[in-house]
């Protein structure tokens, strides 16, 4: 992105980059970490015992399938090899004994290859690569791993470049990437969902809030050499105390997405209403200026053009802001997105759509892009801050907080943190911050720690993200000299060993194949991939999850793609199918296949209702008070690429309901 950037000298915009992450490159680039899939790529095929084996074709894969896997043969070969007839243990090791050493290297260098973006991609060792396809030597794959640690070294100087050519701003974000108002009080959380079971320790440190919000900025200055004027918010999580936290801090803007403003209204606003900058009052005088991402052009870009032909999705976006501009002429349209997520899932890695995007918006004379610093310069009155008496505390997942609290998981979590934050207070008073334990407590305080517990993320990496956050805790007590709770010891999340999760209410979905609202589907029990598949398929670019549960009547079931829609999603399987297959008490596949460009049920049953769009959604009949017991498969013509859950079947009890009305 930074590079394409540098490619149009009319372009203005702001990357945020977190510090803890920017640590982290720092880290590898000077060996103080090793990672272990690097250390496994490094290891020579013929050298790799089982376990090892196991662990490369387990995580080697983890790119996403339709982008880049499918398209290169001998990777896509590689991946069908791996998925025939991998159901089980046994069935794994025996996938393993089909692979000779010179496919487990060519292995090694794909995985690589596959990761290299476009900028690596004009070396000529990665052309080379790629030219040549397969038969890798020890010496290729070392030369690829080498180039891509020096290319580490190219990450901080080409932003600090753009930065200093007034092309980009940079911005910072709290040191350990916490969710600020939990920091705060976290009460806060019951702003969005007032009867929110909370732990039963309190935990109110607007004075740690105020400690990330500092190291960030000072991190980003040394490393940039200007002090950042504006903090992205962890996960877009605001509310009135982090603002007061955020001003006292010398910042002069921050940013949300734009479903906090509409709950800080108490309505659905309008174009006028979000395209500006505002300020609360109840966060004083010193409140910097918050901007509200347009969640539905920033989505677009994170979640479906990446399906588009690349010159069709850069009008498209540029006809929605010609429409914007005649409803809000001088607005400003905040377009915010996660960096990380998207580019993988478009061709290329999305430089030929970036590309038509960036020249479109810097030939038109109607738009003009700005930083968010240049915003508030800019003397337009239709861009100058708005008033708000409050702001609702809330985050651009759902408007609320709920992701990092609420569940008996997470909030065992943030009590087990309090009690090492007050323990640290009483032992060291106002200097606990000083203290070389305070760098682990600030740690974990981040929010992935609380991202990873309960039912709505899993990975096969949850016992290492439970172990590392209870390490940090017990660590401090350590430091301290101080007993560590016995808690500590037993793991937060509890083994899900079945890869799914159960309903825990009613469902009354609108089947529209959209996710229409976040809580529609709230009470839906969830098999993710990474629980159901192994985390490589998380991210394999087939389904992340599916959703299901009853209203007595019917079973629902959602199934997400990972990226895209379900449209290029079958696409994708050439031919293939997604299929749920009902295995009691009524055997019964259904199955979705691609027919003249539309998405339609090849069998099943006659009384089906189904939807297809950014999601799948279907309705079962239920005829039975039995237990349902399903899974589902996705398979192009070659065979099995994914199986929801990994092993056996999802099994729903359905619950009868005396609300026939649904």
């Amino acid at each position: 992105m930074a590079a394409l950037a540098g490619e149009h000298p009319r372009l203005h915009l702001t990357f945020n980059l977190v510090p803890s992450l920017l640590d982290q490159l720092d880290d590898y680039v000077s060996g103080r970490a090793v990672d272990p899939a690097l250390e496994l790529a490094r290891r020579p095929a013929s050298d790799l015992n089982e376990p090892e084996r196991l662990a490369l074709l387990d995580l080697f894969f983890s790119v996403p399938y339709r982008t880049l896997i499918a398209p290169y043969p001998r990777y896509a070969a590689l991946f069908h090899k791996r998925q025939t007839g991998t159901q089980g243990d046994g069935e794994s090791r025996e996938a393993v004994a089909r692979f000779k050493p010179e496919e487990l290297r060519d292995l090694q260098v794909w995985f690589h290859l596959a990761w290299s973006g476009p900028e690596l991609r004009r070396r000529t060792v990665v052309k080379e690569l790629i030219r040549k396809g397969e038969s890798f030597s020890e010496q290729d794959k070392l030369a690829l791993l080498d180039l891509q640690g020096e290319f580490l070294k190219e990450i901080v100087p080409i932003h600090r470049k753009l930065q200093d050519e007034g092309i980009a701003e940079i911005s910072t974000s709290p040191y350990y990437h916490p969710i600020l108002p939990l920091l705060c009080d976290l009460s806060s959380a019951r702003e969005a969902i007032p009867d929110l079971p909370l732990p039963d320790i309190p935990f109110r440190y607007p004075q740690d809030a105020a400690f990330q919000v500092r190291e960030g900025m000072d991190f980003t200055q040394r490393r940039f050499g200007r002090r950042p004027a504006g903090v992205w918010p962890s996960e877009g999580s605001l509310s009135d105390q982090t603002l007061g936290v955020l001003g006292g801090c010398g910042v002069r803007w921050t940013a949300s997405d734009e479903g906090v403003l509409k709950a800080s209204l108490g309505h659905s606003g309008s174009p006028e209403m979000l395209h500006r900058p505002y300020r609360v009052d109840a966060a004083g005088e010193s409140c910097p200026a918050i901007f509200f991402r347009d969640t539905a052009l920033s989505d677009l870009i994170g979640f479906t053009y990446s399906t588009w032909p690349a010159a069709a999705a850069a009008a498209d976006f540029l006809a929605r802001l010609r429409a914007l501009a005649e409803i809000r002429p001088g607005g400003v349209v905040s377009v915010i997105l996660d960096g990380e997520n998207a580019w993988e899932h478009f061709p290329d890695n999305g430089v030929e759509f970036l590309r038509a995007l960036y020249e479109g918006l810097t030939r038109s004379e109607w738009i003009e892009t700005v930083t968010f610093s240049q915003a508030l310069d800019a003397e337009d009155a239709a861009s100058s801050p708005g008033k708000l008496g409050r702001l609702r505390a809330g985050s651009w997942i759902g408007s609320s907080l709920t992701t990092w609290i609420g569940h008996p998981e997470k909030n065992k979590a943030w009590r087990l943190l309090a009690a090492a934050r007050q323990m640290a207070e009483a032992a060291l008073g106002d200097d606990a911050q000083r203290a070389p334990a305070f760098k682990a407590l600030a740690a974990a305080e981040g929010s992935d720690w609380f991202w990873w517990f309960g039912d709505d993320h899993a990975s096969e990496q949850d016992a290492i993200f439970d172990a590392s956050f209870r390490d940090l805790l017990r660590s401090v007590y350590l430091m301290l000299e101080r007993p560590a709770p016995a808690e500590l010891d037993q793991p937060i999340k509890k083994l899900r060993a079945q890869g799914w999760s159960q309903p825990t209410g009613l469902l009354k979905p609108t089947l529209d194949g959209e996710v229409t609202d976040y809580f529609e589907w709230l009470p839906a029990g969830r098999c993710e991939a990474a629980a159901g598949q192994g985390a490589m398929h998380q991210s394999a670019g087939l389904v992340r999850a599916a959703l299901f549960g009853t209203d007595g009547r019917s079973l629902f079931i959602r199934v997400d793609p990972h990226g895209g829609d379900i449209q290029s999603l079958l696409h994708g399987l050439s031919g293939g199918a997604l299929a749920i297959e009902v295995v009691s008490p009524q055997p019964m596949s259904l199955r979705f296949r691609m027919e003249e460009d539309v998405v339609a049920q090849s069998e099943g049953a006659a009384r089906l209702l189904y939807a297809a769009g950014s999601v799948l959604e279907v309705a079962v009949p239920l005829a039975t008070t039995q237990p349902v017991e399903f899974f589902i498969a996705l398979a192009s013509q070659e065979g099995t690429l994914q199986r929801l859950p990994r092993e056996g079947v999802i099994c729903v009890s359905p619950e009868p309901t005396t609300d026939w009305s649904v």
